[in-house]
């Protein structure tokens, strides 16, 4: 039977509940509501009361802790070769928890915070880390739908390509005007869609 990482699950979600100090820490300097998603032009559309905000956003990003390093464990398919790379993607929601939560505080605060700069920053490392990452997987279980091996290694290096592209892209775009980000989410999201349509046809050919 599969063993699921328990140090490590209890660590990182240790770390994604962290947050919740600092918010406590500024509960009195924090206004009623708390802005929670922005529009493109860095305009706030969506608010939590901030009793929510301060324990609900950490409580959700440990539940998609939780999920994410339990479905990880159990479909790993060889552990101890890809136990550098698990454990980098284990550690994404846990840096991602304190980073999204400290800037909110920063912003409600009345801090001037560009949030579609930060996003695409952050998106961008993260796309890029995950890139560099993505060939070291041993098993190739995002793909184990595909017949063929070599068709698998293809794709998982084609992906690594897909992501630190896209990360670099990203991070480029907050030199230009918002409509370029959105442009390039979009061209990734096409990228991702031909990607597994080429699998998909090359994989009915075996």
């Amino acid at each position: 039977m599969k063993k699921i990482n328990i140090k490590i699950l209890v660590i990182t979600m240790i770390v994604c509940l962290l947050p919740i100090l600092l918010g406590l820490g500024f509960y009195n300097k924090l206004p009623e509501n708390v802005a929670i998603h922005f529009d493109i032009n860095n305009t706030p559309n969506n608010y939590f009361p901030k009793a929510v905000f301060i324990f609900g956003m950490p409580l959700l990003m440990l539940f998609l802790q939780v999920f994410g390093c339990i479905i990880t464990d159990l479909h790993d398919k060889n552990p101890e070769a890809n136990k550098k790379v698990t454990t980098v993607f284990k550690w994404i929601i846990p840096i991602l928890s304190i980073i999204l939560y400290t800037i909110t505080i920063m912003y409600s605060l009345g801090n001037s915070i560009d949030i579609r700069k930060v996003v695409m920053c952050i998106l961008g490392v993260m796309f890029i880390i995950t890139g560099n990452y993505t060939p070291k997987i041993v098993g190739h279980t995002d793909f184990s739908w595909i017949k063929e091996e070599a068709l698998k290694k293809k794709l998982l290096k084609a992906s690594a390509y897909f992501l630190i592209l896209s990360g670099i892209l990203f991070i480029f775009s907050i030199l230009f005007e918002p409509i370029v980000s959105v442009s390039i989410i979009v061209l990734l999201i096409l990228e991702i869609a031909l990607l597994y349509l080429y699998a998909f046809i090359k994989n009915r050919r075996f």
